[in-house]
């Protein structure tokens, strides 16, 4: 099959992967001149591991990250744990490594599979009428490009979304622009070396778990990475700005600095080191109505569909999973007479439910961390987050159970994507 990937980042390069592995005719767009690796720390939960070590990157993502078994909460002003979760969820470890790494790797993987990665090259249009034959997209010099499949991984910002929503179902006005959040991130990197020069950062770099320090001013998120021997920061601020983009390099230290003074000596010392610092606007999409055109034969993947706030660690993750659910359908003996169309509708209808559920977990824990500690406390005594540290493995998983529950967790941070894509044709009636 002839595929047509819009978009390098690291959706467009996993699915890239991926396909070109199962020896389809993989083409990958992008308009940029090259890679635009943005942003620091990163997770891969566990079910998204499992599918990237079956890519063949298992030894090269132990080789360049660190396991991250747990969520260690604590006081902005005491630098002491409040809430420890959870521990052992799965026998596949969950990384943490940069996105700059994860997108230089997947690159480079891509590039030795033979698959046409073409830079500098700007889709304006996406086709896929009834009565033509194959979708196709149109480029700003005037070339045409068919495909049998299109898989559109531009990002939050798309700018093919509202193209492929009009040619998708009427969708009774519901809007596809990303709802901007009040919340901004505020990030850098320090050198495990310049730390340890200062007393009062061993915290920091002692282990490699996420770590949330939340207080009255805001929260930061921390992680230590062994293999860069850097410790990634995000101070979250609650307040407008004058940034025009989501992401720039443009973020006043200064201004976090007066924002967290007076918080614990692990997070004041790394703002007197660092000089500088980008600035995230904290983002989502809201629930569209189809991630396909009604001929679906164009499909949006990852951001493109259902961009989510990062405080569930669970961006790439979805996009992982996304891609782990499409190629095993068309891969699917039982599938081979089902049309490509009938294909991506059974993909979406497996897909949305489940990421628009941990989108919506996502933006809680957004506003979890955001609140104050008393707030907190009450949120998690509405399920048994209150309990510290717990092994998840034996946790039945419950999609439909309150976000702050062990069972809610197990089925976000523990999910076998083939497996569950299987249960769905079964139920269906769609496998023999």
């Amino acid at each position: 099959m002839k595929i047509l990937i819009i978009g390098a980042g690291l959706g467009g390069l996993t699915a890239a992967l991926c396909f070109a592995r199962h020896g389809h005719n993989v083409t990958l767009l992008e308009r940029r001149k090259g890679l635009s690796p943005q942003g620091g720390s990163i997770m891969i939960r566990s079910g998204a591991c499992s599918t990237l070590h079956h890519l063949g990157l298992e030894a090269d993502l132990e080789a360049m990250s660190d396991r991250v078994p747990t969520t260690l909460v604590r006081s902005m002003q005491t630098g002491e744990v409040i809430k420890r979760y959870p521990v052992e969820v799965s026998d596949t470890p969950a990384w943490g490594t940069t996105r700059q790494d994860l997108m230089h790797l997947l690159y480079r993987k891509v590039s030795e599979t033979g698959v046409d990665i073409r830079f500098g090259h700007f889709v304006v249009d996406i086709h896929d009428e009834p009565g033509e034959e194959h979708p196709a997209v149109k480029l700003n010099d005037g070339q045409r490009i068919h495909a049998d499949l299109i898989l559109v991984a531009d990002g939050i910002k798309s700018r093919l979304r509202a193209k492929i929503l009009a040619l998708s179902p009427p969708d009774g006005g519901s809007s596809s622009e990303p709802i901007i959040s009040d919340t901004t991130f505020y990030g850098f990197n320090t050198a495990v070396s310049d730390l340890k020069k200062n007393e009062g950062t061993a915290r920091l770099t002692s282990q490699t778990d996420v770590n949330i320090w939340k207080g009255k001013c805001g929260y930061v998120v921390t992680r230590n990475n062994s293999k860069t021997e850097h410790v990634s920061f995000l101070y979250g601020v609650q307040s407008e700005t004058d940034q025009q983009e989501l992401w720039d390099e443009d973020g006043d230290i200064d201004y976090v600095r007066g924002i967290f003074e007076g918080s614990c000596s692990e997070l004041t010392i790394p703002l007197q080191i660092a000089s500088s610092c980008d600035r995230w606007r904290l983002a989502e999409m809201p629930q569209i109505p189809s991630w396909r055109t009604d001929n679906g034969r164009v499909v949006l993947l990852g951001d493109s569909a259902h961009a989510m706030h990062p405080n569930a660690g669970q961006g790439y993750s979805q996009i992982v999973e996304d891609i782990a659910v499409l190629s095993f359908l068309i891969h699917e003996d039982d599938l081979k007479e089902t049309p490509l169309p009938g294909i991506t509708k059974i993909w979406q209808d497996i897909r949305k439910p489940r990421a628009e559920r941990i989108s919506s977990f996502s933006n809680w824990k957004t506003q979890w961390f955001s609140g104050e500690t008393a707030a907190f406390t009450r949120a998690v005594g509405n399920g048994d987050w209150g309990e510290d540290a717990r092994s998840l493995k034996e946790v039945s998983p419950d999609m439909n159970a309150a976000f702050a529950t062990s069972a809610f967790l197990k089925w976000v941070l523990d999910f076998d994507t083939p497996a569950e894509a299987r249960k769905y044709l079964q139920r269906e009636g769609s496998l023999s």
